[in-house]
Protein backbone atom coordinates (compact mmCIF):
# COMPACT_ATOMS: atom_id res chain seq x y z
CA UNK A 1 0.00 0.00 0.00
CA UNK A 2 1.53 3.15 -1.06
CA UNK A 3 0.93 6.54 0.54
CA UNK A 4 -1.26 8.59 -1.45
CA UNK A 5 0.75 11.79 -0.51
CA UNK A 6 4.31 10.12 -2.16
CA UNK A 7 2.16 8.15 -4.82
CA UNK A 8 0.85 11.43 -6.06
CA UNK A 9 4.53 12.86 -5.95
CA UNK A 10 5.65 9.85 -7.92
CA UNK A 11 3.02 10.58 -10.31
CA UNK A 12 3.92 14.01 -10.73
CA UNK A 13 7.30 12.99 -11.70
CA UNK A 14 6.76 10.32 -13.87
CA UNK A 15 5.17 13.35 -15.80
CA UNK A 16 7.84 15.05 -16.08
CA UNK A 17 5.92 18.05 -14.41
CA UNK A 18 8.28 17.98 -11.16
CA UNK A 19 8.11 21.17 -10.16
CA UNK A 20 6.71 22.59 -5.95
CA UNK A 21 3.28 23.37 -7.96
CA UNK A 22 2.92 20.05 -9.25
CA UNK A 23 2.87 18.38 -5.55
CA UNK A 24 -0.27 20.22 -4.04
CA UNK A 25 -1.05 17.70 -1.70
CA UNK A 26 2.25 18.42 -0.38
CA UNK A 27 1.60 21.05 1.78
CA UNK A 28 4.22 23.18 4.18
CA UNK A 29 2.10 22.10 7.21
CA UNK A 30 4.95 19.67 8.73
CA UNK A 31 8.10 20.61 10.83
CA UNK A 32 10.42 20.39 7.87
CA UNK A 33 8.12 21.84 5.15
CA UNK A 34 9.85 24.27 2.89
CA UNK A 35 8.88 26.93 0.50
CA UNK A 36 10.71 26.24 -2.95
CA UNK A 37 13.40 29.16 -2.28
CA UNK A 38 14.08 27.63 1.26
CA UNK A 39 17.54 26.55 0.30
CA UNK A 40 18.72 29.29 -1.45
CA UNK A 41 17.85 31.89 0.81
CA UNK A 42 19.89 29.64 3.64
CA UNK A 43 22.74 29.47 1.08
CA UNK A 44 22.28 33.57 0.95
CA UNK A 45 22.30 34.02 4.58
CA UNK A 46 24.96 31.21 5.40
CA UNK A 47 22.26 29.60 7.52
CA UNK A 48 23.14 25.77 7.85
CA UNK A 49 21.38 22.41 10.09
CA UNK A 50 22.33 22.81 13.87
CA UNK A 51 22.57 18.99 13.45
CA UNK A 52 23.04 16.87 10.77
CA UNK A 53 21.93 12.96 11.37
CA UNK A 54 22.71 10.15 8.96
CA UNK A 55 21.08 6.69 9.66
CA UNK A 56 22.81 3.80 7.62
CA UNK A 57 20.35 0.81 7.82
CA UNK A 58 22.42 -1.86 7.64
CA UNK A 59 20.83 -4.16 4.48
CA UNK A 60 17.90 -2.40 4.31
CA UNK A 61 16.58 -2.92 0.65
CA UNK A 62 14.80 0.12 -0.48
CA UNK A 63 11.81 -2.23 -1.26
CA UNK A 64 10.81 -2.20 2.65
CA UNK A 65 10.03 1.40 2.36
CA UNK A 66 7.10 0.39 0.21
CA UNK A 67 6.24 -3.33 0.64
CA UNK A 68 5.73 -2.60 4.42
CA UNK A 69 5.06 1.04 4.54
CA UNK A 70 1.34 -0.04 5.68
CA UNK A 71 3.30 -1.44 9.06
CA UNK A 72 4.79 1.48 10.11
CA UNK A 73 3.78 3.82 12.23
CA UNK A 74 1.75 7.20 10.36
CA UNK A 75 3.58 10.24 9.89
CA UNK A 76 2.04 11.97 12.54
CA UNK A 77 1.27 10.06 15.96
CA UNK A 78 -0.15 10.77 19.26
CA UNK A 79 3.35 11.27 20.59
CA UNK A 80 4.30 13.85 17.73
CA UNK A 81 5.83 12.26 14.60
CA UNK A 82 6.12 9.03 13.06
CA UNK A 83 9.09 7.09 12.00
CA UNK A 84 9.45 6.33 8.04
CA UNK A 85 6.01 7.43 7.03
CA UNK A 86 7.33 10.81 8.30
CA UNK A 87 10.77 11.24 6.33
CA UNK A 88 8.78 9.70 3.26
CA UNK A 89 6.45 12.92 3.64
CA UNK A 90 8.31 15.42 4.77
CA UNK A 91 11.29 14.98 2.86
CA UNK A 92 12.95 14.20 -0.70
CA UNK A 93 12.69 10.09 -1.29
CA UNK A 94 14.80 8.56 -4.53
CA UNK A 95 13.00 5.33 -5.26
CA UNK A 96 16.62 4.60 -7.71
CA UNK A 97 19.46 4.78 -5.62
CA UNK A 98 22.37 2.01 -6.25
CA UNK A 99 25.94 1.47 -5.34
CA UNK A 100 28.08 1.68 -8.45
CA UNK A 101 30.62 -0.99 -7.03
CA UNK A 102 31.47 -4.29 -6.75
CA UNK A 103 31.71 -5.87 -3.74
CA UNK A 104 28.43 -4.52 -1.84
CA UNK A 105 29.30 -5.30 1.54
CA UNK A 106 29.36 -3.13 4.64
CA UNK A 107 32.69 -1.97 4.39
CA UNK A 108 33.01 -0.47 1.20
CA UNK A 109 29.35 0.45 1.20
CA UNK A 110 30.06 2.59 4.38
CA UNK A 111 33.27 4.12 3.08
CA UNK A 112 31.02 5.27 -0.19
CA UNK A 113 27.86 7.16 1.98
CA UNK A 114 30.30 9.95 3.60
CA UNK A 115 33.46 10.19 1.15
CA UNK A 116 31.32 10.26 -1.84
CA UNK A 117 33.56 8.33 -3.45
CA UNK A 118 34.09 4.19 -4.41
CA UNK A 119 36.58 1.97 -3.52
CA UNK A 120 38.74 3.04 -6.65
CA UNK A 121 39.18 6.30 -4.47
CA UNK A 122 38.42 5.26 -0.99
CA UNK A 123 41.04 2.38 -1.27
CA UNK A 124 38.02 0.01 0.86
CA UNK A 125 38.34 -2.63 -1.74
CA UNK A 126 36.15 -4.96 0.48
CA UNK A 127 35.64 -5.68 4.31
CA UNK A 128 38.57 -8.25 3.64
CA UNK A 129 41.18 -8.03 1.12
CA UNK A 130 44.27 -10.16 0.17
CA UNK A 131 47.75 -8.43 1.01
CA UNK A 132 50.31 -10.23 -1.67
CA UNK A 133 53.00 -8.88 0.30
CA UNK A 134 52.61 -9.40 3.70
CA UNK A 135 50.98 -12.69 2.71
CA UNK A 136 47.94 -11.71 5.13
CA UNK A 137 44.30 -10.77 4.98
CA UNK A 138 43.45 -7.23 5.34
CA UNK A 139 40.30 -6.49 7.33
CA UNK A 140 39.26 -2.84 5.95
CA UNK A 141 39.77 -0.77 9.71
CA UNK A 142 42.67 -2.81 11.36
CA UNK A 143 45.23 -0.22 12.33
CA UNK A 144 47.98 -1.51 14.31
CA UNK A 145 49.47 1.93 15.18
CA UNK A 146 46.33 2.70 17.45
CA UNK A 147 45.62 0.91 20.77
CA UNK A 148 41.72 -0.20 22.14
CA UNK A 149 40.08 2.21 24.37
CA UNK A 150 37.53 0.82 27.10
CA UNK A 151 38.54 -2.99 26.68
CA UNK A 152 37.36 -4.75 29.97
CA UNK A 153 38.89 -8.39 31.31
CA UNK A 154 37.76 -11.57 29.34
CA UNK A 155 37.50 -9.19 25.61
CA UNK A 156 40.17 -9.76 22.96
CA UNK A 157 38.98 -6.93 20.58
CA UNK A 158 41.90 -5.67 18.31
CA UNK A 159 42.36 -1.98 17.27
CA UNK A 160 40.83 -0.18 14.89
CA UNK A 161 40.73 2.93 12.79
CA UNK A 162 40.98 4.71 9.35
CA UNK A 163 44.28 3.99 8.34
CA UNK A 164 43.23 1.76 5.30
CA UNK A 165 40.59 4.75 3.67
CA UNK A 166 42.12 7.18 1.39
CA UNK A 167 39.95 9.45 2.15
CA UNK A 168 38.66 12.43 3.66
CA UNK A 169 34.92 11.95 4.50
CA UNK A 170 32.06 15.05 5.51
CA UNK A 171 33.38 14.67 8.24
CA UNK A 172 36.33 15.78 8.28
CA UNK A 173 35.78 18.01 5.75
CA UNK A 174 33.55 19.62 8.48
CA UNK A 175 36.32 19.68 11.19
CA UNK A 176 38.67 21.57 8.77
CA UNK A 177 36.14 24.21 7.83
CA UNK A 178 35.32 25.58 11.62
CA UNK A 179 38.77 24.55 12.74
CA UNK A 180 37.17 21.92 15.08
CA UNK A 181 34.42 23.57 16.64
CA UNK A 182 31.69 21.10 14.90
CA UNK A 183 31.23 18.26 16.60
CA UNK A 184 31.81 14.84 14.98
CA UNK A 185 30.22 11.37 16.69
CA UNK A 186 29.89 7.85 14.60
CA UNK A 187 28.49 4.58 16.25
CA UNK A 188 27.62 1.51 15.30
CA UNK A 189 27.53 -2.38 16.52
CA UNK A 190 29.74 -2.75 13.40
CA UNK A 191 33.53 -1.50 14.08
CA UNK A 192 33.88 -0.84 10.52
CA UNK A 193 30.76 1.11 9.74
CA UNK A 194 31.62 3.34 12.70
CA UNK A 195 34.93 4.22 11.23
CA UNK A 196 34.37 4.35 7.80
CA UNK A 197 31.40 7.09 8.69
CA UNK A 198 33.47 8.95 10.93
CA UNK A 199 36.91 8.61 9.43
CA UNK A 200 40.09 10.13 10.23
CA UNK A 201 38.92 13.27 12.79
CA UNK A 202 35.71 12.88 14.69
CA UNK A 203 35.41 13.36 18.21
CA UNK A 204 33.93 10.26 19.34
CA UNK A 205 33.70 6.84 17.37
CA UNK A 206 32.23 3.97 19.34
CA UNK A 207 31.67 -0.02 18.80
CA UNK A 208 30.26 -2.76 20.42
CA UNK A 209 32.92 -5.38 21.65
CA UNK A 210 30.63 -8.67 21.51
CA UNK A 211 33.51 -10.34 23.72
CA UNK A 212 31.81 -8.58 26.81
CA UNK A 213 28.76 -6.78 25.69
CA UNK A 214 29.99 -2.81 25.70
CA UNK A 215 31.11 0.25 24.00
CA UNK A 216 34.86 0.64 23.23
CA UNK A 217 37.02 2.93 20.65
CA UNK A 218 40.49 2.94 20.08
CA UNK A 219 43.15 5.81 20.29
CA UNK A 220 42.79 7.09 16.72
CA UNK A 221 39.31 8.71 18.14
CA UNK A 222 40.13 8.60 22.19
CA UNK A 223 43.33 10.23 21.93
CA UNK A 224 43.88 10.66 26.27
CA UNK A 225 43.01 6.76 26.33
CA UNK A 226 39.80 7.14 28.29
CA UNK A 227 36.19 6.71 26.77
CA UNK A 228 33.89 9.99 27.34
CA UNK A 229 31.99 10.23 30.61
CA UNK A 230 28.54 9.66 28.97
CA UNK A 231 30.03 6.98 27.09
CA UNK A 232 30.74 4.78 30.11
CA UNK A 233 27.38 5.81 31.44
CA UNK A 234 26.03 4.02 29.05
CA UNK A 235 28.79 0.68 29.52
CA UNK A 236 27.16 1.14 32.99
CA UNK A 237 24.09 0.38 32.62
CA UNK A 238 24.85 -3.21 30.98
CA UNK A 239 22.15 -2.68 28.66
CA UNK A 240 22.97 -6.14 26.38
CA UNK A 241 23.94 -8.30 29.35
CA UNK A 242 20.03 -7.28 31.00
CA UNK A 243 18.91 -8.39 27.56
CA UNK A 244 20.56 -12.32 28.28
CA UNK A 245 17.60 -14.57 29.04
CA UNK A 246 15.22 -12.27 27.12
CA UNK A 247 13.20 -14.39 24.11
CA UNK A 248 12.34 -11.63 20.81
CA UNK A 249 8.62 -12.75 20.13
CA UNK A 250 6.80 -11.64 16.68
CA UNK A 251 5.05 -8.17 16.74
CA UNK A 252 3.66 -8.49 13.44
CA UNK A 253 -0.52 -9.15 13.35
CA UNK A 254 -1.54 -12.77 11.77
CA UNK A 255 -2.57 -10.25 8.07
CA UNK A 256 0.91 -9.26 8.25
CA UNK A 257 2.72 -12.63 8.20
CA UNK A 258 1.29 -13.43 5.28
CA UNK A 259 3.43 -11.45 3.51
CA UNK A 260 6.40 -13.27 4.76
CA UNK A 261 8.40 -16.40 4.02
CA UNK A 262 9.46 -19.25 6.20
CA UNK A 263 12.59 -19.05 5.53
CA UNK A 264 14.53 -22.66 4.72
CA UNK A 265 17.67 -22.37 7.47
CA UNK A 266 19.88 -25.51 7.76
CA UNK A 267 20.39 -26.39 11.19
CA UNK A 268 23.61 -25.75 11.04
CA UNK A 269 23.18 -22.30 10.20
CA UNK A 270 21.36 -21.62 13.59
CA UNK A 271 22.09 -19.10 14.17
CA UNK A 272 23.93 -18.03 18.04
CA UNK A 273 21.20 -21.05 19.02
CA UNK A 274 18.37 -18.68 19.02
CA UNK A 275 16.32 -20.86 17.18
CA UNK A 276 15.63 -21.21 13.37
CA UNK A 277 11.80 -19.32 13.83
CA UNK A 278 9.84 -17.54 16.50
CA UNK A 279 10.37 -17.12 19.53
CA UNK A 280 14.38 -16.45 20.07
CA UNK A 281 15.53 -16.67 23.05
CA UNK A 282 18.68 -15.15 24.18
CA UNK A 283 21.12 -17.38 26.64
CA UNK A 284 21.74 -16.48 29.99
CA UNK A 285 25.89 -16.75 30.30
CA UNK A 286 27.63 -14.22 29.63
CA UNK A 287 29.53 -15.55 26.48
CA UNK A 288 30.54 -13.99 23.34
CA UNK A 289 28.38 -16.11 21.52
CA UNK A 290 25.05 -14.61 23.67
CA UNK A 291 26.60 -11.08 23.24
CA UNK A 292 26.97 -12.03 19.60
CA UNK A 293 23.35 -13.55 19.30
CA UNK A 294 21.87 -10.31 21.39
CA UNK A 295 22.71 -8.18 18.23
CA UNK A 296 20.39 -10.63 16.04
CA UNK A 297 17.50 -8.91 18.27
CA UNK A 298 15.47 -5.25 18.15
CA UNK A 299 16.77 -5.18 21.50
CA UNK A 300 20.39 -4.24 20.07
CA UNK A 301 19.10 -1.55 17.76
CA UNK A 302 17.02 0.39 20.98
CA UNK A 303 20.74 -0.17 22.48
CA UNK A 304 22.14 2.16 19.69
CA UNK A 305 19.40 4.41 19.77
CA UNK A 306 19.85 5.36 23.34
CA UNK A 307 23.62 5.04 22.85
CA UNK A 308 22.97 8.28 20.22
CA UNK A 309 20.47 10.04 22.28
CA UNK A 310 23.43 9.77 25.26
CA UNK A 311 25.76 11.21 22.03
CA UNK A 312 23.49 14.15 21.68
CA UNK A 313 22.97 15.61 25.03
CA UNK A 314 26.66 14.16 26.40
CA UNK A 315 28.65 15.71 23.66
CA UNK A 316 25.79 18.65 23.32
CA UNK A 317 25.24 18.26 19.76
CA UNK A 318 23.28 20.88 17.60
CA UNK A 319 23.36 23.15 20.56
CA UNK A 320 26.59 25.61 19.33
CA UNK A 321 27.26 27.83 16.69
CA UNK A 322 28.63 25.43 14.21
CA UNK A 323 27.11 22.36 12.55
CA UNK A 324 27.31 18.80 14.23
CA UNK A 325 27.40 15.96 12.34
CA UNK A 326 25.83 12.24 13.93
CA UNK A 327 26.18 9.17 12.47
CA UNK A 328 24.81 5.84 13.24
CA UNK A 329 24.60 2.57 11.61
CA UNK A 330 21.75 -0.20 12.43
CA UNK A 331 23.42 -3.23 11.93
CA UNK A 332 20.75 -5.32 13.68
CA UNK A 333 19.21 -5.34 10.43
CA UNK A 334 21.86 -6.91 8.41
CA UNK A 335 22.44 -9.81 10.98
CA UNK A 336 18.37 -11.03 10.87
CA UNK A 337 18.75 -10.43 7.10
CA UNK A 338 21.77 -13.12 6.68
CA UNK A 339 20.53 -15.55 9.07
CA UNK A 340 16.18 -15.72 8.45
CA UNK A 341 16.31 -13.97 4.62
CA UNK A 342 15.36 -10.67 4.02
CA UNK A 343 11.48 -11.71 3.10
CA UNK A 344 11.07 -13.65 6.62
CA UNK A 345 8.80 -13.02 9.29
CA UNK A 346 12.12 -11.47 11.54
CA UNK A 347 13.29 -9.34 8.78
CA UNK A 348 9.78 -8.21 8.13
CA UNK A 349 9.57 -7.60 12.00
CA UNK A 350 12.85 -6.10 12.58
CA UNK A 351 11.99 -3.24 10.30
CA UNK A 352 9.42 -2.52 11.65
CA UNK A 353 10.75 -2.15 15.40
CA UNK A 354 13.29 0.01 13.36
CA UNK A 355 10.26 2.36 12.54
CA UNK A 356 8.99 2.41 16.33
CA UNK A 357 12.66 3.54 17.13
CA UNK A 358 13.16 5.67 14.91
CA UNK A 359 10.14 7.78 15.42
CA UNK A 360 11.60 8.18 19.32
CA UNK A 361 14.80 8.92 17.80
CA UNK A 362 13.12 11.77 16.06
CA UNK A 363 10.79 12.74 18.89
CA UNK A 364 14.09 12.99 20.79
CA UNK A 365 15.63 15.45 18.80
CA UNK A 366 12.54 17.58 18.36
CA UNK A 367 12.74 18.14 21.85
CA UNK A 368 16.75 18.18 22.60
CA UNK A 369 17.50 20.58 19.73
CA UNK A 370 17.18 24.50 19.97
CA UNK A 371 14.44 24.62 17.22
CA UNK A 372 13.25 21.28 16.82
CA UNK A 373 13.74 19.64 13.81
CA UNK A 374 13.26 22.26 11.82
CA UNK A 375 17.01 22.37 12.48
CA UNK A 376 17.94 18.79 11.82
CA UNK A 377 18.43 17.61 8.61
CA UNK A 378 18.18 13.55 8.98
CA UNK A 379 19.64 11.60 5.73
CA UNK A 380 18.51 7.92 5.91
CA UNK A 381 20.26 4.93 3.30
CA UNK A 382 21.55 1.48 3.77
CA UNK A 383 25.19 -0.08 3.32
CA UNK A 384 24.34 -2.45 0.47
CA UNK A 385 20.71 -4.93 -0.08
CA UNK A 386 20.62 -8.73 0.26
CA UNK A 387 19.54 -11.73 -1.77
CA UNK A 388 16.61 -13.38 -0.50
CA UNK A 389 17.81 -17.02 1.02
CA UNK A 390 19.20 -19.60 -2.45
CA UNK A 391 16.67 -22.28 -1.35
CA UNK A 392 14.00 -20.41 -1.02
CA UNK A 393 14.60 -19.04 -4.61
CA UNK A 394 15.40 -22.71 -5.44
CA UNK A 395 12.00 -24.19 -4.52
CA UNK A 396 9.85 -21.09 -6.51
CA UNK A 397 12.05 -22.03 -9.38
CA UNK A 398 13.89 -19.25 -9.83
CA UNK A 399 17.89 -19.66 -10.39
CA UNK A 400 20.33 -18.78 -7.63
CA UNK A 401 22.57 -20.92 -6.12
CA UNK A 402 26.05 -21.56 -4.18
CA UNK A 403 29.81 -21.35 -6.41
CA UNK A 404 32.37 -22.76 -4.00
CA UNK A 405 35.57 -20.98 -3.63
CA UNK A 406 37.47 -23.91 -3.61
CA UNK A 407 36.30 -24.53 -7.54
CA UNK A 408 37.42 -20.53 -8.57
CA UNK A 409 40.56 -20.95 -7.02
CA UNK A 410 41.21 -24.87 -8.28
CA UNK A 411 40.01 -23.83 -11.67
CA UNK A 412 42.65 -20.59 -11.99
CA UNK A 413 45.76 -22.89 -10.34
CA UNK A 414 45.01 -26.27 -12.73
CA UNK A 415 45.15 -23.61 -15.46
CA UNK A 416 47.89 -21.74 -14.47
CA UNK A 417 50.23 -24.65 -13.61
CA UNK A 418 49.14 -26.87 -16.82
CA UNK A 419 50.12 -23.72 -18.93
CA UNK A 420 53.50 -22.85 -17.03
CA UNK A 421 54.11 -25.17 -14.92
CA UNK A 422 53.89 -25.49 -11.11
CA UNK A 423 55.26 -21.95 -9.07
CA UNK A 424 52.74 -22.38 -6.07
CA UNK A 425 51.09 -19.50 -7.90
CA UNK A 426 47.89 -19.02 -5.54
CA UNK A 427 50.15 -19.86 -1.54
CA UNK A 428 49.42 -18.01 1.11
CA UNK A 429 52.25 -17.84 3.48
CA UNK A 430 56.15 -17.89 2.09
CA UNK A 431 56.57 -22.05 2.68
CA UNK A 432 53.82 -22.34 -0.37
CA UNK A 433 52.11 -24.58 2.64
CA UNK A 434 48.30 -22.84 2.53
CA UNK A 435 46.72 -22.42 -0.81
CA UNK A 436 43.43 -20.42 -1.47
CA UNK A 437 43.53 -16.47 -1.31
CA UNK A 438 40.08 -15.46 -3.29
CA UNK A 439 38.55 -12.85 -0.99
CA UNK A 440 35.55 -11.84 -2.99
CA UNK A 441 35.67 -10.02 -5.37
CA UNK A 442 39.36 -10.24 -6.10
CA UNK A 443 41.55 -13.43 -6.77
CA UNK A 444 45.31 -12.71 -6.15
CA UNK A 445 48.17 -14.23 -7.58
CA UNK A 446 51.37 -14.90 -5.79
CA UNK A 447 53.32 -12.36 -6.85
CA UNK A 448 56.69 -14.46 -6.58
CA UNK A 449 55.13 -17.14 -8.76
CA UNK A 450 54.44 -14.54 -11.22
CA UNK A 451 57.97 -12.89 -11.49
CA UNK A 452 59.19 -16.80 -11.54
CA UNK A 453 57.38 -17.50 -14.50
CA UNK A 454 58.48 -14.46 -16.49
CA UNK A 455 61.98 -14.77 -15.44
CA UNK A 456 61.81 -18.55 -16.73
CA UNK A 457 60.31 -17.33 -19.81
CA UNK A 458 57.46 -19.23 -19.26
CA UNK A 459 54.79 -16.00 -19.86
CA UNK A 460 55.26 -13.26 -21.98
CA UNK A 461 53.93 -10.87 -19.74
CA UNK A 462 51.93 -10.27 -16.51
CA UNK A 463 48.46 -9.56 -18.17
CA UNK A 464 49.02 -13.17 -20.19
CA UNK A 465 49.37 -14.96 -16.97
CA UNK A 466 45.91 -12.61 -15.44
CA UNK A 467 44.04 -13.87 -18.60
CA UNK A 468 44.75 -17.29 -18.07
CA UNK A 469 43.28 -17.41 -14.51
CA UNK A 470 40.58 -15.30 -15.58
CA UNK A 471 39.81 -17.28 -18.58
CA UNK A 472 39.69 -20.52 -16.75
CA UNK A 473 37.47 -19.20 -14.12
CA UNK A 474 35.03 -17.54 -16.72
CA UNK A 475 34.39 -21.19 -17.62
CA UNK A 476 33.31 -22.31 -15.01
CA UNK A 477 29.01 -22.64 -14.78
CA UNK A 478 27.37 -19.71 -13.36
CA UNK A 479 30.44 -16.78 -13.52
CA UNK A 480 29.34 -14.14 -15.66
CA UNK A 481 32.66 -12.47 -16.22
CA UNK A 482 36.11 -12.27 -14.88
CA UNK A 483 37.82 -8.71 -15.70
CA UNK A 484 42.09 -8.67 -14.95
CA UNK A 485 43.61 -6.11 -13.23
CA UNK A 486 46.12 -5.13 -16.39
CA UNK A 487 42.10 -4.92 -18.65
CA UNK A 488 40.64 -2.72 -15.43
CA UNK A 489 44.06 -0.63 -15.07
CA UNK A 490 43.79 -0.01 -19.28
CA UNK A 491 40.16 1.09 -19.55
CA UNK A 492 39.79 -1.63 -21.85
CA UNK A 493 36.33 -3.12 -20.91
CA UNK A 494 32.93 -2.53 -23.22
CA UNK A 495 31.07 0.55 -22.62
CA UNK A 496 28.40 -0.94 -19.64
CA UNK A 497 27.24 -0.06 -16.23
CA UNK A 498 29.01 -3.35 -15.01
CA UNK A 499 31.99 -2.07 -16.66
CA UNK A 500 31.93 1.13 -14.75
CA UNK A 501 31.07 -0.60 -11.84
CA UNK A 502 34.28 -3.07 -11.76
CA UNK A 503 36.69 0.34 -12.62
CA UNK A 504 34.80 2.06 -9.46
CA UNK A 505 35.60 -1.09 -7.81
CA UNK A 506 39.85 -1.08 -8.60
CA UNK A 507 42.82 0.90 -6.58
CA UNK A 508 45.72 -0.47 -8.09
CA UNK A 509 47.35 -0.40 -4.63
CA UNK A 510 45.28 -3.16 -2.83
CA UNK A 511 43.19 -4.84 -5.90
CA UNK A 512 43.74 -8.03 -6.44
CA UNK A 513 44.04 -9.56 -9.98
CA UNK A 514 41.15 -11.21 -11.13
CA UNK A 515 37.70 -9.88 -10.31
CA UNK A 516 34.73 -12.34 -10.38
CA UNK A 517 30.97 -11.26 -11.12
CA UNK A 518 29.11 -14.41 -10.67
CA UNK A 519 25.58 -14.41 -12.76
CA UNK A 520 22.39 -12.76 -10.99
CA UNK A 521 21.26 -15.01 -7.92
CA UNK A 522 24.74 -16.71 -7.32
CA UNK A 523 27.58 -16.55 -4.95
CA UNK A 524 30.94 -17.53 -3.97
CA UNK A 525 30.20 -19.61 -0.68
CA UNK A 526 32.94 -20.86 1.55
CA UNK A 527 30.37 -24.03 1.40
CA UNK A 528 30.95 -24.04 5.64
CA UNK A 529 28.57 -24.20 8.20
CA UNK A 530 28.35 -20.60 10.06
CA UNK A 531 25.32 -18.33 11.32
CA UNK A 532 24.34 -17.00 7.51
CA UNK A 533 21.74 -18.34 5.23
CA UNK A 534 21.38 -15.23 2.95
CA UNK A 535 24.19 -13.15 1.32
CA UNK A 536 25.10 -9.86 -0.51
CA UNK A 537 27.88 -8.45 -2.57
CA UNK A 538 27.15 -8.58 -6.25
CA UNK A 539 26.81 -5.83 -8.87
CA UNK A 540 23.10 -6.77 -8.87
CA UNK A 541 19.76 -4.85 -8.04
CA UNK A 542 19.36 -6.96 -5.47
CA UNK A 543 22.43 -5.94 -3.49
CA UNK A 544 22.88 -2.31 -5.03
CA UNK A 545 19.29 -1.35 -4.66
CA UNK A 546 19.09 1.06 -1.37
CA UNK A 547 16.68 4.20 -0.10
CA UNK A 548 18.06 7.48 0.08
CA UNK A 549 16.51 10.10 1.53
CA UNK A 550 16.62 13.73 2.79
CA UNK A 551 14.37 15.42 5.33
CA UNK A 552 15.32 18.30 6.93
CA UNK A 553 15.84 22.52 6.26
CA UNK A 554 16.68 23.07 2.78
CA UNK A 555 15.33 20.18 1.89
CA UNK A 556 11.99 19.99 -1.07
CA UNK A 557 9.61 17.24 -0.33
CA UNK A 558 9.01 14.92 -3.48
CA UNK A 559 9.69 11.53 -4.71
CA UNK A 560 12.14 11.37 -7.56
CA UNK A 561 13.12 8.02 -10.04
CA UNK A 562 16.35 9.60 -11.48
CA UNK A 563 19.16 6.64 -10.93
CA UNK A 564 21.24 7.96 -8.20
CA UNK A 565 24.38 6.63 -5.95
CA UNK A 566 24.68 7.03 -2.01
CA UNK A 567 28.07 8.25 -3.14
CA UNK A 568 25.54 11.77 -4.20
CA UNK A 569 24.75 11.93 -0.74
CA UNK A 570 28.53 13.10 0.59
CA UNK A 571 28.64 16.17 -2.11
CA UNK A 572 25.02 16.88 -1.10
CA UNK A 573 25.69 17.37 2.26
CA UNK A 574 28.86 19.38 2.05
CA UNK A 575 27.11 21.95 -0.05
CA UNK A 576 23.85 21.94 2.37
CA UNK A 577 26.87 22.80 5.09
CA UNK A 578 29.08 24.99 3.12
CA UNK A 579 32.07 22.75 2.67
CA UNK A 580 34.54 21.08 0.34
CA UNK A 581 33.94 18.13 -1.08
CA UNK A 582 35.63 15.20 0.53
CA UNK A 583 38.73 14.21 -1.24
CA UNK A 584 37.82 11.20 -2.94
CA UNK A 585 34.84 12.29 -4.14
CA UNK A 586 33.21 11.28 -7.36
CA UNK A 587 29.22 11.40 -6.65
CA UNK A 588 27.09 14.30 -7.90
CA UNK A 589 25.28 16.84 -5.98
CA UNK A 590 21.28 15.67 -5.74
CA UNK A 591 20.34 19.18 -6.84
CA UNK A 592 16.49 17.77 -7.37
CA UNK A 593 16.08 17.60 -3.18
CA UNK A 594 17.47 21.25 -2.73
CA UNK A 595 15.48 23.52 -5.87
Amino acid sequence: MINIKVFSALKATLLGVASVASFGLLTLSSAHGQTKSDFAERVRTNRKPRLTVVISIDQFREDYLRRLQDLFLSAKTKEGVGGFNYLLENGSSFLNAQYRHIPTATGPGHAVILTGGYPATTGIVGNIWWNPVTRKPVYCVDDDTVKVVGMKEGSKATPMGAKNLRSTTVGDELKLATNGRSKVVTLALKDRAAVLLGGHTQDVSIWYDDWVGRWISSTAYAKNGTLPAWVEEVNALQIPASALGKTWTVSLSSEALKRTILPKIKPAHNPYNLGLAFPHTIGMEKTRANFRAFTLTPYANRFVFETAKRAVTGEKLGQGASPDLLAMNLSTNDYVGHAYGPLSPEATDVAVETDRDLSGFLNFLNKAIPGGLKEVLIVITADHGVLPIVEDLQERNISAGHIPMDNIESAARTALTSRYGEYGWLTKDAQGKKNGIFEEPYLTLNPDAVAAALKDGKALTRTEIEETAANAIASLPNIYACFTRSQIAKGMMPPTLLSEKVANSFHPKVSGDVLVVAEPGFYPDPMTPGPYSAEHGSPWAYDSHVPIIFCGPGIKRGVWTEMVSPADIAPTLSLILGIEFPTGCVGKVLSSALK
